[in-house]
């Protein structure tokens, strides 16, 4: 970078910033009908708090002409989205690069795409609140009572969103606005606690508080403020745009007792979990909704996109699932299967284009697609088949038990009289393994004298043998502590001993506790558990007493080509997980794991038939999108 154009930025920001004092007390003053149509502006909410704006008009817009809104909504740019961040502009390295612009740049040619900070973020003032019911419905204000009196706008709105946007774009459109037509989200999060900081009671203080006190800020001042305040005002801004962006540092505000930072600490669920998870809100969703997710998401967890979709009732609804990892489902880096599937949604939803699969308005039509072995060819991601079915857990889905037996065995007969059971060490968080680190990062560190795993093996299979869907682990445990945590692995094994890690659950022993009522059943099978998670639901171990525990395995999707194995390791939960931290919660422990008559341990696996599904080749060992592989396993 050069130096004459950091002290250029330099002294534009120093200036923006020395009229706060002379300026503070300046409101927005409506401008021309040319400056509502410009690029960054200012949306002042019913409360007077003012949220910044991004507009971008269709390609070859022609003016009097009005057309379909595009709207997405986080605390990361918005308000200054310009096609990439202020690292982008001055080649900052190894700084954010990219902007929301990249979402939504497939609606370029017929949408208006209108991109905005949450309060409190970038430009926004206020109080910032994480995911925030007041956040959404500022959405809604934006949608409702700003949209539609624009001069290039046909009053008729879609929302996109992945991860942040994502999130905020699901909880506005709970928010019911009037003028909201459909919404496609990706990167979804169902509970805060359950689906990734606590999962199975189990602390991950990796990813949620890195991204909580890194990651967010780091894209908030790179991404919304610095370039609000830094970048020159284009002659179509609105007028004083750079000093608006920093009068509104001076209204933001933070309480201390809701930062996420300090609520992420507490480790029973309780109201401030809940009233930022999307579950309590899915129920309101009155607009045909599309939801993507990936099975392998490192960050916002495979979780979210399922249960949420599940609980979405009324509208036509479409979710599509695939392997790969938090940016599979993003719209910029996927590939065209879903991709060309979340533009064709909106845009029949907004009446550009009719897709014969989607419905009509009033319709309840539900559809799923599970995308099997996504692999990069060409460098562009696509798929080794499709199963297309109408419900999730899909239609056409046997749930079928393999039991734990002696000397490691997994099948489907269950166990007859009595068997030893099969002990491990836990309590030490030696296995750890970091997918961008490498397939090979984090091997078992397993000895016959102090084994730290247990494992179990199906008999090679001799087809395709496919299973898509939510499993579970019901396992039999004596423990020799009052507390343990177990950690289920599923792993395709191939004839040559390489490994295809596959999915995995997690459970503390003292969250143990399900409540029947909340939970989620299928022709009389359990499937999803909800756990209270409260202080009085826990309870302590007795030692060396047999326990029976219900683990929930994160949904996935894979195809055992013939000659593999599907293998079930139960140990410790790892130190490192991609990137999830498991902070031990739990002391040393030998645990036996129990598969006799009286003690069935069993996995429930969702087979699907691949009637009608043409496969492509089998891919070699690492090949499938984000899916961990190790050739020659160590240990």
């Amino acid at each position: 970078m050069a130096r004459g154009t950091i002290l250029r930025a330099r002294r534009r920001a120093s200036a923006v910033l020395s009229a706060v004092a002379v300026a503070a007390g300046v409101l927005l003053v409506p401008g021309t009908d040319a400056a509502r149509a410009a690029p960054n502006q200012y949306v002042t909410m019913p409360d007077g708090v003012r949220i910044a704006v991004n507009v971008r008009l269709p390609d070859n817009y022609v003016a009097g002409q009005r057309y379909p809104t595009l709207f997405e909504m986080s605390g990361y740019d918005g308000g200054s989205a310009e096609d990439g961040t202020l690292a982008k502009d001055y080649g900052i390295p190894g700084a954010p690069q990219e902007d929301s612009r990249q979402l939504t740049r497939t609606f370029n040619a017929e949408y208006v795409t209108l991109h905005a900070s949450v309060r409190g973020s970038g430009c926004s003032g206020g109080e910032f609140d994480l995911f925030s019911w007041q956040s959404a419905l500022d959405g809604k204000e934006i949608i409702d009572g700003w949209v539609p009196s624009q001069p290039w706008s046909n009053g008729d709105v879609a929302i996109m969103g992945h991860s942040y946007s994502g999130i905020t774009g699901f909880m506005v459109a709970a928010t019911q606005p009037k003028h909201l037509r459909a919404a496609t989200v990706s990167g979804l999060i169902d509970d805060l606690y359950r689906g990734i900081t606590y999962p199975g009671g189990v602390s991950n203080y990796g990813f949620p508080l890195a991204w909580t006190g890194g990651i967010r800020p780091a894209y908030d001042v790179l991404g919304g403020l610095a370039p609000g305040i830094v970048r020159d005002e284009e002659a179509d801004d609105v007028p004083g745009r750079r000093q608006m962006c920093a009068e509104n540092v001076t209204t933001k505000r933070r309480t201390v007792t809701e930062d996420p930072l300090v609520r992420g600490l507490d480790n029973t669920d309780g109201p401030w979990w809940q009233a930022r998870s999307l579950i309590n809100y899915a129920h309101l969703i009155n607009v045909p909704l599309h939801i993507t997710g990936a099975y392998q998401d490192e960050q916002t967890g495979p979780r979210g996109p399922t249960h949420l979709w599940e609980n979405v009732h009324g509208v036509p609804k479409r979710l599509m699932l695939s392997n790969g990892d938090h940016n599979t489902q993003n719209p910029s880096s996927t590939g065209p299967e879903i991709r060309d599937d979340r533009k064709a949604w909106i845009d029949h939803w907004m009446g550009l284009a009719k897709h014969k699969d989607f419905g009509a308005v009033g319709q309840d039509l539900t559809s799923v697609t599970t995308l099997l072995e996504t692999h990069r060819r060409g460098g562009v991601l696509t798929s080794n088949g499709r199963i297309d079915t109408t419900t999730y857990p899909l239609e056409t889905t046997q749930f079928t038990d393999y039991y734990l037996g002696a000397g490691g065995t997994l099948s489907t007969t269950p166990p007859v009289g009595p068997q030893p059971g099969d002990s491990y060490l836990a309590g030490s968080p030696r296995q750890s393994w970091n997918y961008q680190a490498g397939p090979s990062f984090g091997p078992p560190f397993t000895t016959a004298s102090g084994p730290d795993e247990v494992a179990y093996r199906t008999a090679p299979v001799g087809e395709p043998t496919a299973f898509a869907g939510p499993l579970t682990a019901t396992l039999w445990v004596q423990s020799s502590a009052p507390d343990t945590e177990l950690f289920v692995q599923l792993i395709d094994e191939g004839p040559n001993g390489e490994a295809t890690y596959l999915q995995r659950g997690m459970l503390k022993a003292g969250h143990r506790a399900i409540d029947a009522a909340e939970s989620d059943f299928v022709g009389g099978r359990l499937y999803r558990p909800h756990r209270p998670h409260t202080l009085a639901s826990t309870a302590p171990v007795m030692p060396g007493e047999a326990v029976e525990y219900l683990v929930e395995v994160f949904p996935v999707g894979h195809v055992l080509r013939p000659g593999h194995r599907l293998v079930m390791k139960v140990h410790t939960p790892p130190l490192v997980d991609s990137y999830y931290v498991y902070v031990p919660g739990r002391a040393p422990a030998v645990n036996t794991v129990l598969h006799d008559a009286a003690h069935p341990s069993r996995l429930m696996v969702p087979l699907v038939p691949l009637t009608g599904v043409t496969l492509g080749p089998a891919l070699p060992c690492g090949a499938q999108e984000a899916v961990r592989c190790i050739a020659r396993p160590q240990g």
